[in-house]
């Protein structure tokens, strides 16, 4: 046999696996698929139900979800104890009372800063008058993402 020859039925040997595999997935039942569609009995799971297997078998998945339900147990324990949604109005009240005394504070303490610059700018109480300051206002975005979190509670 030649090698041309040899070549030749390789191809259509390759040509009517293709076919076959074409005409397989076209004409596709309900059966599990074997290896390649051609063999029963030897059916690989595919990526999807194998990712599945694999993510519920992980015990380092098991222990992350463990976690996650252990957090939200205990957030819906806190939410419930603090009486979060029968009481949210006293909770808006609260923090945008917390946001008006920082205001306060903060307009409250110029007059102070103004004489303590005057006499000395290096002065180290004023930097800590500074810093604390500069510390509440950051808590009032903290403030305000409370309050967007007690919107969201149902």
């Amino acid at each position: 046999m030649k090698s041309d020859e040899l070549y030749s039925y390789l191809g259509y040997a390759i040509i009517a696996v293709l076919i076959f595999l074409i005409l397989k997935t076209i004409m596709k039942k309900n059966q599990p698929e074997g290896f390649m569609g051609l063999f029963e009995g030897t059916d690989e799971t595919t990526a999807e139900e194998k990712e599945a297997t694999d993510v519920s078998d992980d015990p380092a998945v098991k222990r992350i979800e463990q976690n996650v339900k252990e957090i939200q147990d205990a957030t819906n324990k806190t939410i419930e104890q603090m009486n979060l949604v029968k009481y949210r109005k006293n909770w808006e009240d609260l923090i945008v009372a917390m946001e008006d005394r920082i205001d306060s504070v903060s307009l409250q303490s110029l007059s102070i800063m103004a004489a303590m610059i005057k006499a000395n700018p290096n002065d180290e109480k004023l930097i800590k008058v500074i810093t604390r300051l500069n510390e509440f206002n950051k808590y009032k975005t903290t403030l305000k993402e409370n309050m967007e979190y007690l919107d969201g509670l149902k």
